[in-house]
């Protein structure tokens, strides 16, 4: 089987893959992906399911065309040995691989990062709820009903009973946005009478709390720790979590004990060995036991959720960026080439135009105008698209103009060959090379785009997760430097990879190098 019949066949694969698991109610990662548009607003009807079937048969219909005229192809001689060249080149091959890694990783989607719980067993019965597409209610699992069940405390609760129920979290067990983790909890270890931190290295200065071992949002008492000992106001709550004692200590010494009701006698005796825990409130500091392992921005919300989110936002992004404006480009630009005359004037002229509209000032229009919280990604790449296929439809006419006086083209036109096949087999195939060398820069420009309308404010709204607002509220919190460190850190890597494939690109199909005419 041909290369072409093997894409074509992964193609309708994928698609019906998608459909059917769709159909089934279930939410395979990535699959998802195709029925995750909404034309819903204002109240007007979902159209997810519509829009998934069209982008699952539009994927099918490619597939098929591609089993179909993909019988006799070969590759190039010519083809051949510049992949080989960009194989030998280390830097952007290793690079590439890389970056490749880091896209299966992103394709593993809420198995890898999210709130729902990957696998349930409860009383015997297993449940599934990040593969379905109906929510489980939390009365299944003995919880309150009517509402969404918090997996992250059931599966606190479940080890804390030691019976047989269990849940399996994702490895990263918090969604992109909107879901606060507004307090983390570090146990104060105790060192020859002297609360320390919580890496056990120096006495304890600060607030710190006694929680309830059965339910950790339930605080039992307040108290203020001067170098390892309690000194100044201690606060011993009640149980509906109001002060019922008030102490006063000096270095470690209690001075003063009064109730402040009459349920709580002064004399009623206070915790032996209490199990002290400093609260942190966001953004906090990463840590593994609380499983931000990037910490949390000034929302409570994760940093590394964020992260994978916003990858996954630019390889999509990417994906349909690359497809339209090279479509747009390669049309415009091999037929502005191919006749000339009137209509490349005029194509000309259109170019010009757009290239002088500036683009921030436009599309701070549109946000103004429809409002920043209806602004989707949909519409943001129509606006980036408009103004980025010029670069290429630019390179394709210089190339098509170039191409067109040679002899295999008027030797083509002899044989009788129509202006498609003309354009499309013969003079397309000889002036893509200078193309693919701008796919890994076209890459780069999708993302800095997105990043910097995220920074800006003008970019998607908050259901989106982005480098770009996360990059800004770093800034904005700049004694929290996990946060900017961690977005400036992934926006560097991922840039330089994909620069370092398309510097490797650009030398192996260097046209000097490699051409059919010497």
């Amino acid at each position: 089987m041909t290369f072409p019949r093997k894409i074509g066949l992964f193609l309708i694969l994928v698609a019906l893959l998608a459909a059917a698991s769709y159909e089934c109610g279930l939410a395979l990662p990535s699959l998802r992906w195709f029925y995750s548009f909404s034309s819903a607003a204002d109240g007007a009807p979902d159209q997810s399911r519509l829009i998934g079937h069209v982008f699952t048969g539009s994927l099918a219909l490619v597939g098929l065309l591609m089993m179909n005229f993909g019988g006799d192809f070969r590759w190039n001689p010519l083809t051949l040995r510049k992949l080989g060249r960009f194989r030998a080149i280390t830097r952007g091959y290793r690079s590439f691989l890389i970056l490749i890694v880091m896209v299966l990783f992103a394709m593993l989607d809420h198995a890898l990062v999210g709130k729902q719980a990957l696998a349930v067993r409860y009383d015997g019965k297993w449940f599934f709820p990040a593969f379905v597409q109906q929510r489980i209610d939390a009365s299944t699992f003995g919880g309150a009903s009517q509402s969404n069940p918090d997996y992250r405390q059931l599966q606190k609760k479940f080890a804390k009973e030691g019976g047989a129920n269990r849940v399996w979290m994702p490895l990263v067990p918090f969604d992109p946005t909107f879901d606060t983790d507004n307090l983390q909890y570090r146990v104060l270890p105790v060192n020859e009478g002297l609360v320390n931190d919580h890496k056990g290295r120096e006495p304890f200065s600060g607030i710190a709390y006694v929680l309830d071992p059965n339910d950790p949002t339930v605080k039992l008492q307040k108290a203020t720790f001067r170098k390892g000992k309690r000194s100044g106001r201690v606060e011993i709550y009640d149980g509906k979590g109001e002060t019922a004692v008030v102490e006063q200590w000096l270095e470690g010494n209690r001075l003063s004990r009064r109730a402040l009701s009459p349920e709580s006698p002064a004399d009623a005796p206070a915790l032996e060995t209490p199990v002290w825990t400093e609260l942190l409130y966001p953004p906090a500091p990463p840590s593994a036991a609380s499983r931000h392992f990037l910490g949390t921005d000034s929302r409570g919300w994760d940093v590394a959720a964020q992260l994978y989110g916003g990858f996954q936002i630019i390889l999509k992004a990417a994906v349909l960026y690359i497809f339209l404006i090279y479509l747009m480009g390669i049309t415009l630009g091999c037929s502005m080439g191919y006749f000339g005359g009137k209509f490349d004037l005029i194509g000309q002229r259109f170019v010009e135009v757009l290239s002088n509209v500036p683009f921030l000032y436009l599309v701070m229009i549109i946000s103004s105008n429809i409002g920043q919280e209806k602004i989707t990604m949909q519409i943001i790449l129509v606006v980036v698209c408009v103004f980025s296929w010029i670069d290429v439809a630019v390179y394709l006419r210089s190339q098509t103009y170039r191409e067109k006086a040679r002899e295999y083209v008027a030797a083509a036109r002899v044989l009788g060959a129509g202006t498609g096949r003309i354009l499309f087999r013969h003079i397309l195939p000889n002036s893509i090379s200078t193309i693919v060398t701008l796919v890994p820069f076209s890459v780069v420009g999708i993302a800095t785009s997105l990043t910097a309308l995220d920074f800006l404010g003008f970019g998607l709204p908050a259901q989106y997760p982005s480098w770009g607002r996360l990059l800004g509220d770093g800034t904005a919190n700049l004694e929290a430097i996990w946060i900017v460190s961690s977005v400036f850190g992934m926006m560097v890597l991922t840039l330089l990879l994909v620069t370092f494939v398309g510097e490797a690109i650009r030398e192996a199909f260097d046209p000097k190098k490699f051409t059919y005419y010497r």
